[in-house]
């Protein structure tokens, strides 16, 4: 398995990375999004609420063995066949228990909280966790080889299997939440295949060192997991118990937007940084890498926050259909706590690169446990106040984050954040210089969403672009060298061409 590598080879293998990533999620989202209007309008915000419930276990089943076993095995300089071995045993035997405890959980807290229909919806997630279980060994050895490629390709085959099946359950068959779990669970499943196909995926076995040189990483890292989980998930559940399940799936839907699809993007981080930053050589080659990576993530992901609150109140309605209108203002409201979750994604992928999995454990716990207390505290005053919230606890723990990310380094918290984040907040605010005054006139002209989309879009983003370029030098090319890397120039406009080859000034 591979052991540390060289600038020149991390550069390369992060270019290739980017741009394999960067096609699948253009055709990841745009399937995502063509599949979230079609089951907002066959299936109800109630639905969607019992859904978030049950979304805790699928995230766990995903989550808990990549994390628990796929760090531990991807931030090793070396493994062998038998920690691979050992690796799926722990994972399925897990899964086997948690799969259990779900189930009793189920009858004991699910349906006296909520109720039978949720119960069953819980209970439906459960084989998902034993799968995901074997689904971590193939993306391991993936991730280790840094062959972005092929898992991009498992991750557009997961999305497009879990849209396809959902939509034609909720179609054909009129299932609700039921074809949204079944669809995590077909995606789970297609990942196993075709990793399995890209790989091979060896026989379970337990090896005794094997297991001593995973555990001491693994477990705090997989019951951080469990942390994570609950924070991402716990506010659906407390919404869904005080307020009903309708109110937690338009909740759910809010969340999403602001908070869960920029997530997406930073996909890119968490699965090129982290087998990146694992192979570099030493803490100042890696932390040199970050600092870029995180700065063109911020520049990417911020401008996509700021339109979205700009444009919520068009764009909401006219996706999802009129029922989904409450879900406009916990939308705008969220948009810090989408900006603050991509960074902190980012923290944590130095973190576990640097084997920081005790540090990891203990900010997951903290972080979920202040949540949920708050969101207990502020749910009985509605979704705008849980949305408040929100959003303030994730601002405060992003700060919390870079205390932690440079404990042992001189250097300071908030003037790494600020270098971080600055380009992109200052050029997200001449973005709504420019595009609040155009929504604000169309609204009043009655236009159509979808000219708010095109017109607030194009004002915006070029709003945004000149102040980067103008400003933000080094941010700017940032992304000139993104996008010569990742843009097949020969088929643009030479125009195009041009400035791209440009450059920076």
């Amino acid at each position: 398995m591979p052991d540390p590598r060289n600038d020149a080879e991390l550069a390369d293998a992060t270019a290739k990375g980017i741009r394999w990533v960067s096609f699948a999620r253009v055709v990841t989202e745009l399937t995502l999004i063509g599949s979230m209007v079609v089951l907002a309008r066959l299936i109800p915000p109630s639905a969607f609420g019992m859904f978030a419930i049950a979304a805790i276990i699928q995230d766990l089943a995903i989550n808990v063995p990549a994390e628990g076993i796929g760090t531990a095995l991807v931030q090793r300089k070396e493994i062998s066949r038998e920690h691979l071995q050992t690796g799926l045993l722990i994972g399925i035997l897990g899964g086997l228990l948690l799969a259990g405890i779900t189930l009793i959980l189920c009858v004991l807290v699910v349906e006296p909280i909520f109720d039978a229909d949720t119960a069953k919806l819980v209970a439906l997630t459960t084989p998902g966790i034993v799968i995901g279980g074997i689904a971590a060994i193939p993306v391991t050895i993936l991730r280790r080889r840094l062959d972005f490629r092929r898992m991009s390709i498992l991750d557009l085959t997961q999305n497009i299997t879990r849209a396809g099946v959902s939509i034609f359950l909720a179609a054909a068959l009129g299932l609700n939440g039921a074809a949204l779990v079944i669809g995590g669970l077909a995606s789970c499943l297609s990942l196993v295949i075709l990793g399995g196909a890209f790989t091979g995926i060896p026989l379970p076995r337990w090896h005794r060192q094997a297991a001593r040189e995973i555990l001491p990483y693994g477990g705090p890292a997989a019951l951080a997991c469990f942390a994570w989980a609950g924070f991402r998930n716990g506010d659906y559940a407390v919404i869904g118990a005080k307020l009903g399940t309708a109110t937690a799936g338009i909740y759910w839907r809010g969340f999403q937007l602001a908070v869960e699809y920029q997530r997406k993007i930073s996909t890119v981080m968490t699965q090129i940084a982290f087998p990146v930053l694992a192979r570099t050589v030493d803490g100042d080659q890696m932390f040199a890498l970050r600092r870029r990576m995180v700065r063109l993530l911020a520049v990417v992901v911020f401008p996509l926050l700021t339109l979205l609150a700009i444009l919520a109140p068009s764009i909401v309605p006219w996706l999802f259909g009129p029922d989904w209108a409450p879900a406009v203002q916990p939308t705008q409201l969220l948009i810090g706590a989408g900006a603050a979750t991509v960074i902190i994604d980012a923290v944590g992928s130095v973190l576990m690169a640097e084997g920081r999995a005790r540090a990891l454990l203990g900010y997951g716990v903290a972080h979920f446990a202040v949540y949920v207390g708050v969101v207990l505290i502020v749910a009985s005053h509605g979704i705008v106040a849980v949305a408040i919230a929100a959003s303030s606890v994730h601002i405060v723990f992003l700060v919390i984050a870079y205390q932690l990310l440079v404990r042992g380094r001189d250097e300071s918290a908030v003037r790494m954040l600020w270098h971080d984040v600055s380009a992109a907040f200052v050029s997200c605010l001449v973005l709504a210089a420019a595009g609040i005054p155009v929504q604000v006139g169309l609204t009043g002209a009655g236009a159509p969403a979808i000219v708010h989309l095109l017109l607030v879009g194009l004002a915006g983003g070029l709003a945004y672009l000149i102040s980067l370029r103008l400003f933000f030098r080094v941010a700017w090319g940032d992304v000139m060298a993104l996008a010569r890397r990742v843009l097949p120039t020969s088929r643009l406009p030479r125009i195009a061409q041009r400035a791209l080859a440009a450059g920076p000034a």
